[in-house]
């Protein structure tokens, strides 16, 4: 009787785009500049949550604060937003969402995607004129700590595994 034989072959590649390092929490903080409308404030502003290696990100928390006092009538919505690192260059928050607590001119700005750009130097994402519907914007940049590097992860070759199987 032959016996069968079984060719197994296994290729394992990245299954991510990026390699983000380290991963874990993570705050990102810097002025941002709102806009709702024609009303525009500048607040000192944190985001923290956590990313893993791959680049999921998740942000847990929101806190507007600074000198203005409409600072303290923004209040982030839907937390936690999800996101993830698009490639060593942008990021993503898929679910963003504030409230400006303000009468007659406050509102709802989201929720909605918002696309950051990234700087490895700085470790900083930057919103760069960002839209957020139906009438809002943001510019502003954030510095991470700890200190964040997104990079290309380095490629794998494939391996053949060969079995024979009575």
């Amino acid at each position: 009787m032959l016996l069968p034989i079984v060719l197994l072959s296994l290729s394992f590649t990245a299954s991510a785009d990026v390699a983000v390092a380290p991963a874990g929490p993570f705050s990102a903080s810097g002025e941002l500049a709102m806009k709702k409308g024609r009303i525009p404030v500048s607040c000192e502003t944190t985001f923290d949550g956590r990313v893993d290696a791959a680049g999921g990100l998740r942000v847990t928390a929101v806190t507007f604060g600074g000198l203005n006092p409409l600072c303290k009538s923004i209040k982030a919505l839907g937390l936690p937003w999800q996101g993830q690192v698009d490639s060593p260059r942008k990021l993503t928050v898929h679910d963003m969402q504030v409230k400006i607590r303000v009468p007659l001119l406050g509102g709802i700005c989201g929720p909605g995607p918002v696309s950051l750009v990234w700087r490895n130097p700085e470790a900083s994402a930057s919103f760069e004129q960002v839209s957020l519907g139906p009438d809002c914007a943001m510019n502003g940049t954030m510095l991470t700590t700890p200190q964040v590097d997104i990079r290309h992860p380095m490629q794998t070759g494939a391996v053949t595994q060969s079995a024979s199987l009575p």
